[in-house]
């Protein structure tokens, strides 16, 4: 999951409108990433001034491990700062759910997409050669009338 808007992905434009939208459009700048330019969920590191960026990149860094802006030497990853303020920052950001459009947060589309009646579901018997791809509401209605499933419920008792 990760991108700042800029190509129309998953958080949508960077500034929607004029008035709530330009807002969150600054704080996702300013929220970037100096090194992939990406606003990216998970863990942000930052060095002994403050400057942040994510851990993706952090870990990404050759020997010796210095800041990208201020060139400071960094101590290993394994010792990396944290910087929970643009973690919970991120999080807050506005997101839509990629199935049904459903307006949150980044800290809860993931889970909200887990369980979105909207997101397609497969067949529970793929692997035996189903292809059916639905929603969770035709579901039921699939399985009863799928021939790989209805030989599936067939051979499991034996």
């Amino acid at each position: 999951f990760g991108g700042d808007g800029r190509r129309g992905g998953r958080w949508g434009p960077r500034v929607a409108s004029p008035e709530k939208g330009a807002a969150s459009g600054m704080a996702a700048q300013r929220l970037e990433c100096p090194v992939c330019l990406e606003v990216q969920d998970g863990q942000q590191h930052q060095c002994r001034e403050g400057h942040v960026f994510c851990a993706s990149c952090d870990s990404n860094l050759r020997a010796p491990r210095r800041c990208p802006e201020c060139r400071m030497a960094l101590g290993p990853l394994s010792q990396a700062i944290r910087c929970r303020s643009h973690e919970e920052s991120i999080a807050a950001l506005p997101a839509a759910c990629s199935h049904c459009g459903l307006a949150t947060t980044r800290g809860e589309v993931a889970a909200h997409e887990q369980d979105c009646p909207q997101r397609p579901r497969v067949c529970p018997a793929a692997e035996a050669g189903c292809a059916w791809s639905g929603l969770l509401a035709d579901k039921a209605a699939h399985e009863a009338t799928c021939p790989f499933a209805v030989c599936q419920r067939m051979m499991a008792p034996l």
